[in-house]
C-alpha cells in the first residue's frame, strides 16, 4: 500500500473554500481506498496535530502570504523538521508547490501537485483586475522571485490541472516540457440535497460564490432585465462586489426580484438549491473548475455557464453555455434551462456521478502515484 502526504496551505475547518472542501474530500477517500495505507495532510493553519473524520492532519503553524518565496522557504524548512515519512507527497491549493518541489528532490520522494488556481501569474493573465498592491507586486518582487519559484516547482513529478484550459495557461506560462494529466474535482457523495422541489410557475435562479469582478455576477444581475417578471434571482456570497451589485440591482427594473443573502455556511448550500430551478455561473475569467457547479448538477439542477475555463468542460449541453459579459445570450440560455429543467436536472444527476464520483476519479490519481513512484524508481 501506499502512503501518501498532502501537503496543502489550509484545511478545514480553519478555513473552508472550495480549494479546502476539495483537499478535505480528497483526504478522506484516499483513506478509505484499498490501495492507500496512511494518509496525512500537513498544513499551515495553526499549530496542532489531530486526527478529523479519521485523517491525520499536522498543522505547522500560519504563514505569511506574500512575498510567495517567503512563506515557501519558511514551509520548506518546517517540511524538513517534519521528517516527512511517505511514498508520495501530492501538493495541493498552489500556494507551496515551490516547497514541495524542493523536500522532494531534496527528500527523492516522488510528488504531484493539483492545479486549481493562478497563484502564481499576473493576474491580468487570467482577465482579473488586480489591486493596486498586487499590481505593485507583480511588477517588483514576483517578477524577480517568479524564475526561482519557477525552477522550484518544474522539480515535481506531474502536475494535475482541474481542467484542459489550467493546463493550456501553465504550458504557456512556461512548463511546457512538464508532465500533465488533467485529473478534474471530484463530487461529494455526501453532499445532502433532497432533489424536492415544489413546482412553481416562478423560475428561481440562483448564484453560489464569492462577489469579484470576474466573476460576472453584474451580467447575471443585468440579464434579469431580459427575463419576464416570473423568473427572480437570489445571489449567495460575499466579496468586494457585493455593495456595488446590491447599487446595480437596486437601480435596475428588476430590483424587486434580485436578492442578495450574504455568505451562508456550507452545510446550508444543499437547501438553497432545493429552493431554487436554474444555477447560473456566468464568471468571465478562465475558472479552473467550480466546485459549486458540479454540486448544482448533483442536485438535479440545470447549469448555464459561460464558455471560458473549466465551467466549460464540466456542463455537457452545449444550449446552455454562453459568451462571457453577454447578459442577452445568459438570459436566452436560462430561459432554455427553466423550459427543460426536469430533463436536463436528471442528465446532470447521472453525468456528474458517471464522470466525478471519487471512485472514478481516485482510481486515476492511485494509477499516477504508482507510475511516477515507478518512474523514480528506475
Amino acid at each position: 500500500m501506499t502512503d501518501i502526504c498532502l501537503v496543502t496551505p489550509r484545511y478545514p475547518p480553519t478555513h473552508a473554500g472550495g480549494g479546502e472542501v476539495s483537499a478535505q474530500l480528497l483526504a478522506e477517500q484516499l483513506k478509505r481506498s484499498e490501495e492507500i495505507g496512511n494518509i496525512t495532510v500537513v498544513s499551515f493553519d495553526g499549530k496542532n496535530t489531530e486526527i478529523i473524520n479519521d485523517v491525520k492532519v499536522a498543522r505547522l503553524a500560519d504563514l505569511p502570504t506574500y512575498p510567495y518565496t517567503i512563506p515557501n522557504e519558511i514551509a520548506y524548512r518546517r517540511l524538513i523538521d517534519y521528517e516527512l515519512e511517505c511514498d508520495v507527497i501530492h501538493a495541493y491549493n498552489m500556494d507551496l508547490h515551490p516547497a514541495v518541489g524542493r523536500i522532494s528532490e531534496r527528500l527523492q520522494i516522488p510528488s504531484v501537485a493539483t492545479l486549481n488556481s493562478y497563484s502564481l501569474m499576473n493576474r491580468q493573465a487570467v482577465n482579473i483586475s488586480p489591486s493596486i498592491e498586487r499590481k505593485l507586486y507583480e511588477l517588483t518582487l514576483l517578477r524577480a522571485e517568479r524564475p526561482r519559484l519557477k525552477r522550484q516547482m518544474r522539480k515535481i513529478d506531474m502536475f494535475l490541472p482541474l481542467s484542459r484550459p489550467v493546463k493550456e495557461k501553465y504550458q504557456e506560462w512556461g512548463l511546457s516540457d512538464c508532465e500533465f494529466e488533467v485529473i478534474p474535482n471530484m463530487i461529494d457523495p455526501n453532499f445532502a440535497s433532497s432533489m424536492k422541489r415544489t413546482s412553481s410557475e416562478r423560475g428561481n435562479l440562483v448564484y453560489v460564490g464569492h462577489l469579484r469582478p470576474s466573476k460576472g455576477v453584474k451580467y447575471l444581475v443585468d440579464a434579469m432585465n431580459h427575463l419576464p417578471t416570473n423568473y427572480s434571482l437570489t445571489v449567495v456570497g460575499g466579496g468586494p462586489e457585493k455593495e456595488h451589485l446590491e447599487a446595480r440591482a437596486s437601480s435596475s427594473s428588476a430590483s424587486e426580484r434580485i436578492s442578495f443573502t450574504g455568505k451562508i455556511p456550507y452545510e446550508k448550500i444543499s437547501q438553497v438549491f432545493d429552493d431554487s430551478d436554474v444555477f447560473v455561473h456566468p464568471g468571465v475569467w478562465p475558472e479552473p473548475f467550480g466546485r459549486t457547479i458540479l454540486e448544482a448538477m448533483q442536485s438535479g439542477l440545470p447549469v448555464v455557464a459561460t464558455n471560458t475555463g473549466g465551467p466549460s468542460e464540466i456542463v455537457p449541453q452545449p444550449d446552455l453555455l454562453c459568451s462571457p459579459s453577454d447578459p442577452s445570450s445568459l438570459s436566452k440560455a436560462i430561459k432554455y434551462a427553466y423550459k427543460n429543467q426536469d430533463q436536463i436536472g436528471q442528465e446532470n444527476i447521472e453525468y456528474v456521478k458517471d464522470c466525478f464520483h471519487p471512485d472514478n476519479i481516485l482510481t486515476d490519481i492511485i494509477k499516477i502515484y504508482s507510475n511516477i513512484s515507478k518512474k523514480r524508481a528506475v
